[in-house]
């Protein structure tokens, strides 16, 4: 699996590497599609032509992104339980598309579970 950098809190990159640092990337990956979006919506008709590619193009980094975060292994029940309600919420809010081969890598991550 590819590296995926995340904000760090003083603003620099670093990579994430665990459960909590992918479902921050994530979060920001769908702030930015969520703005792009409203931004399209408002935007006269030569602008939205420049920012349908931009969108494009951020929507499918947050889909590789939830990818990821749905492959992530988890390290303790805790983390389980975090990836499992984030994406529980992710599907009753209606707040991304969920695929069924996220569903299939997130409960696939959960059997790897170490005991």
């Amino acid at each position: 699996m590819p590296s995926q950098l995340v904000c760090s809190s003083n603003g620099g990159a670093r990579k994430a590497d665990g459960v909590v640092d992918l479902i921050g990337a994530h979060r920001h990956a769908m702030a930015k599609v969520e703005s792009l979006g409203k931004r399209l919506m408002q935007a006269e008709e030569a602008e939205a032509a420049l920012i349908g590619p931009q969108l494009d193009a951020v929507m499918a980094d947050e889909a590789v992104v939830r990818r990821q975060a749905a492959m992530a292994p988890v390290a303790d029940v805790c983390e389980l339980k975090m990836k499992a309600v984030y994406f529980e919420r992710l599907m009753n809010n209606g707040w991304c598309d969920v695929d069924c081969d996220d569903l299939h890598e997130l409960l696939r991550s959960f059997v790897d579970l170490p005991i």
